[in-house]
Protein backbone atom coordinates (compact mmCIF):
# COMPACT_ATOMS: atom_id res chain seq x y z
CA UNK A 1 0.00 0.00 0.00
CA UNK A 2 1.40 3.47 -1.20
CA UNK A 3 2.37 5.98 1.68
CA UNK A 4 -0.60 8.68 1.99
CA UNK A 5 1.05 11.92 1.88
CA UNK A 6 -2.13 13.56 3.65
CA UNK A 7 -2.72 12.91 7.35
CA UNK A 8 -6.47 12.76 7.23
CA UNK A 9 -7.86 13.72 3.54
CA UNK A 10 -7.59 15.92 0.85
CA UNK A 11 -10.40 17.86 1.44
CA UNK A 12 -9.93 18.24 5.21
CA UNK A 13 -6.21 18.71 5.34
CA UNK A 14 -7.23 21.55 3.05
CA UNK A 15 -10.16 23.14 4.19
CA UNK A 16 -8.47 22.73 7.89
CA UNK A 17 -4.69 23.25 7.60
CA UNK A 18 -4.18 25.21 4.86
CA UNK A 19 -7.06 27.57 4.22
CA UNK A 20 -6.69 28.95 8.02
CA UNK A 21 -3.16 30.48 6.75
CA UNK A 22 -3.82 31.17 2.45
CA UNK A 23 -7.25 32.27 3.10
CA UNK A 24 -6.84 35.65 6.34
CA UNK A 25 -3.54 36.13 4.33
CA UNK A 26 -5.16 37.05 0.80
CA UNK A 27 -8.14 38.96 2.23
CA UNK A 28 -5.14 41.21 4.20
CA UNK A 29 -4.50 42.89 0.77
CA UNK A 30 -8.36 43.38 -0.28
CA UNK A 31 -9.44 45.24 3.56
CA UNK A 32 -10.40 49.12 2.69
CA UNK A 33 -7.37 51.26 3.72
CA UNK A 34 -10.04 53.39 6.29
CA UNK A 35 -11.12 50.05 8.01
CA UNK A 36 -6.76 49.27 8.26
CA UNK A 37 -6.16 52.80 9.87
CA UNK A 38 -8.86 52.70 11.96
CA UNK A 39 -7.32 49.17 13.61
CA UNK A 40 -3.71 50.31 12.98
CA UNK A 41 -2.26 49.64 16.14
CA UNK A 42 -5.42 48.02 18.39
CA UNK A 43 -7.80 45.77 17.19
CA UNK A 44 -11.41 46.54 17.78
CA UNK A 45 -13.80 45.07 20.45
CA UNK A 46 -15.27 42.48 18.44
CA UNK A 47 -12.66 41.40 16.50
CA UNK A 48 -10.53 41.02 19.66
CA UNK A 49 -13.32 38.75 20.73
CA UNK A 50 -13.60 36.73 17.34
CA UNK A 51 -9.59 36.27 16.71
CA UNK A 52 -7.64 36.73 20.48
CA UNK A 53 -10.40 35.18 22.56
CA UNK A 54 -12.63 32.55 20.69
CA UNK A 55 -9.37 31.10 18.80
CA UNK A 56 -6.09 32.16 20.26
CA UNK A 57 -6.73 31.66 23.79
CA UNK A 58 -9.01 28.71 23.30
CA UNK A 59 -6.89 26.76 21.22
CA UNK A 60 -4.44 26.64 24.26
CA UNK A 61 -6.89 24.41 26.10
CA UNK A 62 -7.58 22.73 23.04
CA UNK A 63 -4.67 20.22 24.28
CA UNK A 64 -6.55 19.17 27.01
CA UNK A 65 -8.29 16.65 25.09
CA UNK A 66 -4.83 15.19 24.60
CA UNK A 67 -3.96 15.60 27.92
CA UNK A 68 -5.50 16.36 31.40
CA UNK A 69 -9.17 15.23 29.66
CA UNK A 70 -7.59 11.64 28.43
CA UNK A 71 -6.97 8.58 30.61
CA UNK A 72 -3.86 7.44 28.99
CA UNK A 73 -1.94 10.89 28.91
CA UNK A 74 -2.02 10.17 32.50
CA UNK A 75 -0.12 6.92 32.15
CA UNK A 76 2.29 8.33 29.61
CA UNK A 77 2.64 12.04 30.71
CA UNK A 78 1.58 12.05 34.35
CA UNK A 79 4.42 13.60 36.15
CA UNK A 80 4.43 16.57 33.76
CA UNK A 81 0.97 17.20 33.67
CA UNK A 82 0.92 17.27 37.99
CA UNK A 83 4.16 19.54 38.29
CA UNK A 84 4.76 21.14 35.50
CA UNK A 85 2.08 24.15 36.42
CA UNK A 86 3.60 24.25 39.40
CA UNK A 87 7.39 24.87 37.89
CA UNK A 88 6.48 27.15 35.52
CA UNK A 89 4.51 29.14 38.39
CA UNK A 90 7.10 29.39 40.26
CA UNK A 91 9.42 30.03 37.41
CA UNK A 92 7.67 32.85 36.14
CA UNK A 93 7.39 34.29 39.55
CA UNK A 94 11.51 33.92 39.83
CA UNK A 95 11.88 35.75 36.55
CA UNK A 96 8.87 37.99 36.86
CA UNK A 97 10.23 39.59 40.25
CA UNK A 98 13.77 39.86 38.74
CA UNK A 99 12.45 42.25 35.83
CA UNK A 100 8.57 42.44 34.22
CA UNK A 101 10.53 43.28 30.75
CA UNK A 102 12.17 40.27 30.94
CA UNK A 103 9.42 38.02 31.99
CA UNK A 104 7.20 39.18 28.72
CA UNK A 105 10.37 38.92 26.33
CA UNK A 106 11.54 35.43 27.50
CA UNK A 107 6.99 34.57 27.09
CA UNK A 108 7.52 36.42 23.37
CA UNK A 109 10.04 34.59 22.22
CA UNK A 110 8.95 31.44 23.90
CA UNK A 111 5.68 31.84 21.56
CA UNK A 112 7.46 32.30 18.66
CA UNK A 113 9.29 29.08 19.49
CA UNK A 114 5.96 27.24 20.05
CA UNK A 115 4.41 28.80 16.36
CA UNK A 116 7.47 28.38 14.47
CA UNK A 117 7.40 24.91 15.59
CA UNK A 118 3.64 24.02 15.46
CA UNK A 119 4.09 24.55 11.51
CA UNK A 120 7.22 22.42 11.69
CA UNK A 121 5.05 19.77 13.03
CA UNK A 122 2.53 19.85 10.27
CA UNK A 123 5.56 19.82 7.57
CA UNK A 124 6.76 16.46 9.13
CA UNK A 125 3.70 15.16 9.07
CA UNK A 126 3.48 15.38 5.63
CA UNK A 127 6.48 13.94 4.78
CA UNK A 128 7.62 10.91 3.08
CA UNK A 129 11.33 9.39 3.18
CA UNK A 130 13.14 11.76 1.11
CA UNK A 131 15.43 11.01 -1.79
CA UNK A 132 18.75 11.79 0.01
CA UNK A 133 19.86 13.03 3.15
CA UNK A 134 20.63 16.88 2.17
CA UNK A 135 16.88 16.80 0.59
CA UNK A 136 15.44 16.42 3.85
CA UNK A 137 17.89 18.86 5.24
CA UNK A 138 16.70 21.61 2.78
CA UNK A 139 13.45 20.97 2.81
CA UNK A 140 13.41 21.61 6.74
CA UNK A 141 15.40 24.12 6.28
CA UNK A 142 12.87 25.65 3.76
CA UNK A 143 9.61 25.56 6.52
CA UNK A 144 11.62 26.96 9.30
CA UNK A 145 13.01 30.18 6.78
CA UNK A 146 9.00 30.51 5.50
CA UNK A 147 8.40 31.73 9.73
CA UNK A 148 12.25 32.61 11.26
CA UNK A 149 12.66 35.20 8.36
CA UNK A 150 9.59 37.03 8.27
CA UNK A 151 10.59 37.53 12.21
CA UNK A 152 14.27 38.25 11.62
CA UNK A 153 13.13 41.04 9.15
CA UNK A 154 11.08 42.14 12.07
CA UNK A 155 13.53 42.44 14.25
CA UNK A 156 16.25 44.48 11.82
CA UNK A 157 13.18 46.95 10.66
CA UNK A 158 12.68 48.03 14.42
CA UNK A 159 8.93 48.43 16.37
CA UNK A 160 6.19 48.07 13.91
CA UNK A 161 2.47 48.90 14.27
CA UNK A 162 2.23 45.56 15.90
CA UNK A 163 3.57 43.39 18.52
CA UNK A 164 4.06 39.60 19.25
CA UNK A 165 2.45 40.17 22.80
CA UNK A 166 3.37 43.73 24.45
CA UNK A 167 4.95 46.49 23.02
CA UNK A 168 8.85 45.98 23.75
CA UNK A 169 9.19 42.44 24.28
CA UNK A 170 11.52 41.90 21.04
CA UNK A 171 14.89 43.04 21.25
CA UNK A 172 15.20 45.03 18.02
CA UNK A 173 18.74 45.21 16.38
CA UNK A 174 17.63 48.00 14.43
CA UNK A 175 19.77 46.33 11.13
CA UNK A 176 17.43 48.08 8.07
CA UNK A 177 20.62 47.35 5.57
CA UNK A 178 19.94 43.71 6.62
CA UNK A 179 16.66 43.58 5.25
CA UNK A 180 17.22 43.12 1.82
CA UNK A 181 19.62 40.51 2.30
CA UNK A 182 17.37 38.79 4.93
CA UNK A 183 14.61 39.19 1.86
CA UNK A 184 16.72 37.82 -1.38
CA UNK A 185 17.36 34.72 0.93
CA UNK A 186 13.50 33.80 1.32
CA UNK A 187 13.48 34.06 -2.27
CA UNK A 188 16.26 32.35 -3.16
CA UNK A 189 15.45 28.83 -0.44
CA UNK A 190 11.98 28.96 -1.35
CA UNK A 191 13.22 28.53 -5.16
CA UNK A 192 15.34 25.39 -3.76
CA UNK A 193 12.62 24.24 -2.10
CA UNK A 194 10.90 24.32 -5.61
CA UNK A 195 13.41 22.26 -7.19
CA UNK A 196 13.67 19.86 -4.14
CA UNK A 197 10.21 19.17 -4.07
CA UNK A 198 10.84 18.18 -8.02
CA UNK A 199 13.39 15.83 -7.43
CA UNK A 200 11.74 14.04 -4.41
CA UNK A 201 8.27 13.73 -7.39
CA UNK A 202 11.00 11.82 -9.61
CA UNK A 203 11.62 9.74 -6.60
CA UNK A 204 8.11 8.94 -5.28
CA UNK A 205 6.57 9.22 -8.50
CA UNK A 206 4.18 11.93 -6.83
CA UNK A 207 3.48 15.46 -5.33
CA UNK A 208 3.58 15.71 -2.27
CA UNK A 209 0.76 17.87 -2.23
CA UNK A 210 -0.09 18.31 1.47
CA UNK A 211 3.65 19.88 2.32
CA UNK A 212 3.99 21.98 -0.97
CA UNK A 213 0.85 23.73 0.32
CA UNK A 214 1.59 23.72 4.00
CA UNK A 215 4.92 25.31 3.24
CA UNK A 216 3.98 27.47 0.52
CA UNK A 217 0.67 28.73 2.61
CA UNK A 218 3.19 29.49 6.11
CA UNK A 219 5.17 31.33 3.84
CA UNK A 220 2.88 33.70 2.30
CA UNK A 221 1.27 33.86 5.62
CA UNK A 222 3.78 34.85 7.47
CA UNK A 223 5.39 37.59 5.12
CA UNK A 224 2.67 39.01 4.22
CA UNK A 225 1.01 39.78 7.69
CA UNK A 226 5.13 40.71 9.26
CA UNK A 227 6.85 42.05 6.34
CA UNK A 228 4.43 43.41 3.28
CA UNK A 229 1.95 44.67 6.23
CA UNK A 230 2.09 47.05 9.23
CA UNK A 231 -0.83 46.51 10.95
CA UNK A 232 -1.96 45.04 14.37
CA UNK A 233 -5.00 43.88 12.88
CA UNK A 234 -3.32 41.71 9.77
CA UNK A 235 -0.81 40.82 12.02
CA UNK A 236 -3.74 39.18 14.42
CA UNK A 237 -5.99 37.92 12.04
CA UNK A 238 -3.21 35.74 10.03
CA UNK A 239 -1.07 34.74 12.84
CA UNK A 240 -3.77 33.44 15.07
CA UNK A 241 -6.11 32.02 12.86
CA UNK A 242 -3.38 30.45 10.82
CA UNK A 243 -2.06 28.81 13.97
CA UNK A 244 -5.59 28.03 16.17
CA UNK A 245 -7.60 26.85 13.91
CA UNK A 246 -5.12 23.90 12.47
CA UNK A 247 -4.28 23.39 16.20
CA UNK A 248 -7.78 22.74 16.82
CA UNK A 249 -8.44 20.38 13.56
CA UNK A 250 -5.19 18.29 14.52
CA UNK A 251 -6.62 17.70 17.74
CA UNK A 252 -10.21 16.94 17.23
CA UNK A 253 -9.13 14.51 13.93
CA UNK A 254 -6.02 12.90 15.72
CA UNK A 255 -8.65 11.81 18.94
CA UNK A 256 -11.69 11.10 16.98
CA UNK A 257 -9.48 8.48 15.29
CA UNK A 258 -8.17 7.13 18.24
CA UNK A 259 -11.47 6.35 19.05
CA UNK A 260 -12.22 2.91 19.99
CA UNK A 261 -14.37 0.22 22.90
CA UNK A 262 -12.47 1.58 26.02
CA UNK A 263 -12.47 5.12 25.04
CA UNK A 264 -14.37 6.90 27.43
CA UNK A 265 -18.49 7.98 27.01
CA UNK A 266 -17.28 11.80 27.51
CA UNK A 267 -14.90 11.29 24.41
CA UNK A 268 -17.38 9.09 22.40
CA UNK A 269 -19.27 12.01 22.85
CA UNK A 270 -16.86 15.03 22.40
CA UNK A 271 -15.81 13.34 18.97
CA UNK A 272 -19.09 12.10 17.44
CA UNK A 273 -20.63 13.83 14.89
CA UNK A 274 -22.24 16.95 16.51
CA UNK A 275 -19.91 16.48 19.30
CA UNK A 276 -17.52 19.27 17.98
CA UNK A 277 -20.04 21.90 19.74
CA UNK A 278 -19.72 20.71 23.20
CA UNK A 279 -16.02 20.00 22.32
CA UNK A 280 -15.39 24.12 21.33
CA UNK A 281 -17.63 25.49 24.14
CA UNK A 282 -15.49 23.90 27.26
CA UNK A 283 -12.24 25.21 25.78
CA UNK A 284 -13.99 28.54 25.03
CA UNK A 285 -15.22 28.30 28.69
CA UNK A 286 -11.91 27.94 29.66
CA UNK A 287 -10.87 30.59 27.52
CA UNK A 288 -13.24 33.22 28.67
CA UNK A 289 -12.66 32.65 32.72
CA UNK A 290 -8.56 32.99 31.87
CA UNK A 291 -9.25 36.45 29.77
CA UNK A 292 -11.77 37.62 32.64
CA UNK A 293 -9.48 37.12 34.98
CA UNK A 294 -6.51 39.06 32.89
CA UNK A 295 -8.81 42.26 32.36
CA UNK A 296 -10.84 42.48 35.64
CA UNK A 297 -7.29 42.31 37.52
CA UNK A 298 -4.65 43.36 35.22
CA UNK A 299 -6.33 45.06 32.37
CA UNK A 300 -9.11 46.98 32.27
CA UNK A 301 -9.24 47.17 28.48
CA UNK A 302 -12.19 45.06 27.11
CA UNK A 303 -15.54 45.83 29.30
CA UNK A 304 -17.65 45.85 26.90
CA UNK A 305 -16.97 41.57 27.72
CA UNK A 306 -15.86 41.77 30.73
CA UNK A 307 -17.45 44.63 32.64
CA UNK A 308 -19.59 42.74 34.69
CA UNK A 309 -16.99 40.80 37.10
CA UNK A 310 -15.02 44.07 37.57
CA UNK A 311 -17.54 44.91 40.86
CA UNK A 312 -15.89 41.62 42.14
CA UNK A 313 -12.53 41.80 41.95
CA UNK A 314 -10.27 45.17 42.18
CA UNK A 315 -7.87 45.84 40.01
CA UNK A 316 -4.32 44.79 41.49
CA UNK A 317 -1.45 47.79 42.01
CA UNK A 318 0.93 45.81 44.01
CA UNK A 319 3.92 45.14 42.30
CA UNK A 320 4.43 42.22 44.67
CA UNK A 321 0.99 40.82 44.38
CA UNK A 322 1.50 40.93 40.16
CA UNK A 323 5.05 39.09 40.41
CA UNK A 324 2.24 36.30 41.87
CA UNK A 325 -0.47 36.79 39.67
CA UNK A 326 0.53 37.43 35.99
CA UNK A 327 3.15 33.87 36.01
CA UNK A 328 -0.26 32.56 37.72
CA UNK A 329 -2.86 33.58 34.74
CA UNK A 330 0.47 32.63 31.91
CA UNK A 331 1.13 29.48 33.36
CA UNK A 332 -1.60 27.51 31.22
CA UNK A 333 -0.29 28.78 28.10
CA UNK A 334 3.51 28.37 28.77
CA UNK A 335 2.11 24.48 29.91
CA UNK A 336 0.67 24.25 26.82
CA UNK A 337 3.94 25.16 24.66
CA UNK A 338 5.72 22.98 26.73
CA UNK A 339 3.39 19.38 26.65
CA UNK A 340 2.84 19.90 23.33
CA UNK A 341 6.41 19.00 22.54
CA UNK A 342 5.84 15.42 23.79
CA UNK A 343 2.23 15.06 23.07
CA UNK A 344 2.44 14.96 19.36
CA UNK A 345 5.57 13.04 19.35
CA UNK A 346 4.68 9.35 17.91
CA UNK A 347 7.27 6.21 16.44
CA UNK A 348 5.03 5.43 14.02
Amino acid sequence: MKQSTWIYSPKFDTIWFVFPQLIPAICIFFLPNQFLNNQRTEIFPISWILIVLAIDVAHVYSSVYKTYFKEDAWCNFGFKMKYLPVFVWMGGILIYSTSSYLFWSCLAYFAVYHFVRQQYGFFRLYSLPSANKWYRKILSLSIYASTVVPILIWHCKGQQNFNWMLAGDFKYINLPFLVSFLKMFYFLIHLVYIYIEFKEYQFHKKWNIGRMLITLSTSFAWYSSIVLINNDFTFSLVNVIGHGIPYFALVWVTEKRELNNSSSDFFKFIFSKWGWICFYLIIFGFAYIEEGLWDSLIWHEHSETFGWIYPFFDLIESDQVLAFMIPLLIMPQVVHYILDAYIWKSKK
